[in-house]
C-alpha cells in the first residue's frame, strides 16, 4: 500500500472500523443529536400517511445503506494498513459480501413470512401480531449482532495475520486455535461484549448529557434538517441526512472504539497462550 491508500484505510477505520455503529442500535436517540427532531417527525409522519407510497422505497434505501456500511466495514477490517494486501484478502472479501447478501435474503424472507402469518391470523382468528414492535426490535438485535460479530472477527484474526498471512489463511488458523481453546475465546468474547456495552453507555451519557449542554451553552445547533418526502429527490435527501448523521456519530464514537479494541487485542487468547508458553519455558530453563 502507498501512503494515500494507508491514509484512506485509516479514515475508513475511523468511520467504519471494528464495532463502530453499534451505538446507533443500542441508543438510537444519540443519532438525534445531529438531526432536528421536529423535521424528522414531520417527515416520518408524511412517510406513513400522505406519502406512504414512498415507504417501501425508503425501507429499501435504508437496507441498501446498511449493506454498504457493512461492506465498507469489511474493507476497513480486511484491507488493513499494517499488513500488505494479499490475494487471499480479495477472495475472502468477496466471500464475505456474498455471505452478507445471503444472510440479508434469509432475513427478508423471514420478515415476509412473518407478515403473511400475521395477516392470516388476523383474518381467520382475529389475532393481532404486534409487527410494529417486533420489526424494530428484530432490526436492532440483528444490527447489534452483525456489528459485534464483525468486530470480534477482526480482533481475533489480527494476531494470525503476522508473517504476511492473508485474511483467508488467518481465518483458517483462527478456526484451529478456537477449536483448541473454546473456553478462552468464549470468555474473551463475553468480556469484549461487556466493554462494548459499557462504551456505548458512556457515549450515550456524553451525547445526551454533555454534548447537548455544550451546544446549549454555545447557543448553536448542529442539527441537520429533514424535508417532507414529497418526491423521490426529497426522499433521497432525507436518506443522505441519515447517512451524514451516522458518520458524525461514528466519528465521535471512534475514540472509545479504538480504546476498547486496543484493550481487547491485548487480551487476545492467542497472545495470552503465547505469553504463558514463554513463561513456562523460562521456568523450565531456570529449574
Amino acid at each position: 500500500m502507498n501512503k494515500l491508500q494507508k491514509f484512506l484505510v485509516q479514515i475508513f477505520s475511523l468511520f467504519f472500523g471494528d464495532f463502530n455503529g453499534v451505538q446507533v442500535f443500542l441508543y438510537p436517540m444519540t443519532l438525534f443529536c445531529w438531526v432536528d427532531t421536529n423535521s424528522f417527525l414531520y417527515a416520518a409522519t408524511g412517510l406513513l400517511t400522505t406519502q406512504k407510497h414512498f415507504f417501501p422505497l425508503a425501507v429499501f434505501l435504508l437496507i441498501f445503506v446498511f449493506v454498504i456500511f457493512l461492506i465498507l466495514k469489511n474493507v476497513s477490517g480486511i484491507f488493513d494498513a499494517i499488513y500488505p494486501l494479499q490475494e487471499g484478502d480479495k477472495s475472502i472479501f468477496g466471500q464475505t459480501v456474498i455471505n452478507l447478501h445471503k444472510f440479508l435474503l434469509i432475513i427478508i424472507i423471514a420478515a415476509a413470512l412473518l407478515y403473511v402469518v400475521s395477516v392470516f391470523l388476523k383474518y381467520y382468528y382475529d389475532i393481532r401480531v404486534p409487527l410494529k414492535s417486533i420489526y424494530p426490535i428484530a432490526i436492532r438485535f440483528l444490527g447489534i449482532l452483525l456489528l459485534l460479530l464483525y468486530g470480534l472477527r477482526f480482533i481475533w484474526t489480527k494476531p494470525f495475520r503476522e508473517n504476511e498471512s492473508d485474511m483467508q489463511e488467518a481465518c483458517g488458523k483462527l478456526r484451529n486455535d478456537y477449536k483448541a481453546h473454546r473456553n478462552l475465546y468464549a470468555v474473551h468474547a463475553l468480556f469484549y461484549i461487556l466493554m462494548v456495552l459499557v462504551g456505548a453507555f458512556i457515549y450515550n451519557i456524553l451525547v445526551l448529557d454533555v454534548l447537548y449542554r455544550i451546544f446549549a451553552w454555545l447557543n448553536c445547533s448542529p442539527n441537520l434538517y429533514f424535508t417532507p418526502p414529497a418526491n423521490i429527490l426529497a426522499l433521497l435527501y432525507n436518506i443522505f441526512i441519515i447517512v451524514i448523521a451516522l458518520l458524525l456519530s461514528n466519528l465521535l464514537f471512534s475514540p472509545l472504539v479504538k480504546a476498547i479494541t486496543h484493550i481487547a487485542e491485548k487480551l487476545h487468547p492467542h497472545l495470552y497462550l503465547a505469553k504463558a508458553a514463554v513463561k513456562n519455558d523460562e521456568t523450565n530453563q531456570i529449574s
